[in-house]
């Protein structure tokens, strides 16, 4: 009967702590760099407004799976920090390796798409009927950086 007690016992620690494993993940970009474009719809296409370097860091927290969870991004701008936030709607990689999270909060909705090989976030806000009206690249800094999982 004891034998029965601990072997239950060990199997609910060792489900627990796998699972508490699995659910929490969080990633952080360091950026050093970005660029900041609007929508103009006499040019129909993208003005570059701001090239900044300046500090910036990206969270993405992922509790459960890839599509649940929160992202947080931070940046400082003319020394004033500015953060956007929201919950993870959506996760997706595509052929090309490129991930995208859909995020919304409370009032806004937004789309983040980290490019592996150029070594990008490209974060999209603010959409119209027809589609995002402002976005922000960063440049992630080398992998030495910090970056925990």
């Amino acid at each position: 009967m004891k034998y029965r007690i601990l072997l239950l016992f060990v199997f609910i620690n060792t489900v627990l702590f796998a699972q508490v494993e699995k659910i929490n993940s969080q990633l952080r970009f360091d950026s050093d760099s970005r660029l900041f474009y609007v929508w103009n719809d006499a040019k129909d296409a993208y003005d570059l407004r701001d090239t900044e370097y300046e500090n910036s860091l990206i969270d993405i927290r992922e509790i459960g799976s890839k599509s649940n969870g929160y992202i947080v991004i931070t940046l400082v701008d003319d020394g004033k920090v500015r953060t956007y936030h929201g919950s993870i709607a959506s996760y997706n990689i595509d052929e090309k390796g490129l991930s995208t999270w859909v995020i919304r909060s409370k009032n806004a909705r937004g789309k983040l798409v980290l490019d592996p090989t150029k070594k990008t976030f490209t974060y999209s806000y603010e959409s119209n009927e027809k589609r995002y009206v402002k976005i922000f690249i960063f440049n992630i800094k080398p992998e030495d950086s910090e970056q925990t999982e």
